[in-house]
């Protein structure tokens, strides 16, 4: 009867001593604020493999925010090295939506706040200058060369004309010429066109809700501390008992 008093205050003790660990570790750990955004990118295209599509267009924008193109400004603003930035911050979809949430973390409100907005800005400016794909800078570099080299063309035919006798080979090979680069440059300004179009059509992401500071502190959380030292205390305690009553049992 008193090995069963013994054993029932240790195991009280242990569980005691793990709830009160975990729960002044989490009192004195430094406190970490977040700051969220909701920013909206809504696929506009439909297609045969929506689904997929839409999957990856919305990963692509994930990563995009992840990204050191995005997070390496922010950090070099905020005197922090860009590792320590990634770890700070969470991109996540609402609920399998066409929202995406931002969450940035600091040691205070005000500056987590100030983060979310940072890379927001530098979220919403890398996905505007990417707009403009490389096949339509391409195009546009083609077209540009073509239409110069149809300037040519044409002086040339003009002195052919001034120069060579009406259905010279020389008169006729410089008209062909101007036909040829002509049809090319209507062909580049038909492909030039068309990415306009597309791109006009194509979704731009928009700040649905502004980075806002959440009231409480997301780390550390006291009642989760506590749970995960009366969790820890019990373990313990029963590991304890165990050997108490082996011990106890070879006498």
């Amino acid at each position: 009867m008193a090995n069963k008093r013994r054993l029932l205050l240790v195991s009280l003790l242990i569980v005691l001593i793990g709830s009160c660990a975990g729960l002044g570790s989490a009192l004195l750990w430094p406190r970490t604020y977040a700051a969220r955004a909701q920013v909206l990118f809504e696929i506009s295209e439909e297609k045969p493999t929506g689904f997929l599509r839409q999957d990856r267009s919305l990963t692509t924008q994930l990563v995009l925010l992840r990204s050191r193109q995005v997070l390496a400004p922010v950090a070099a603003q905020e005197r922090i090295p860009v590792e320590e930035m990634e770890k700070q911050v969470t991109v996540s979809l609402l609920d399998s939506s066409e929202v995406i949430q931002v969450e940035a973390r600091a040691g205070a409100r005000d500056v987590a706040q100030r983060r979310a907005q940072e890379i927001v800005d530098r979220y919403l400016q890398v996905s505007t200058t990417n707009s403009s794909s490389e096949v339509e800078g391409y195009v546009h570099s083609q077209l540009t060369e073509v239409q110069g080299q149809l300037a040519q063309a044409r002086a040339h035919l003009e002195g052919e004309r001034a120069t060579s006798a009406p259905g010279s080979s020389a008169l006729a090979v410089a008209e062909s010429q101007v036909q040829s680069l002509s049809q090319r440059e209507q062909q580049l300004r038909s492909q030039a066109d068309q990415l306009s179009v597309a791109e006009l059509s194509r979704s731009a992401p928009k700040v649905v809700v502004p980075p806002y500071g959440v009231p409480d502190a997301v780390s550390p959380r006291p009642l989760f501390a506590l749970a995960a030292g009366v969790l820890a205390g019990v373990l313990v305690a029963a590991v304890t008992a165990a050997v108490l009553v082996r011990r106890w049992s070879m006498r």
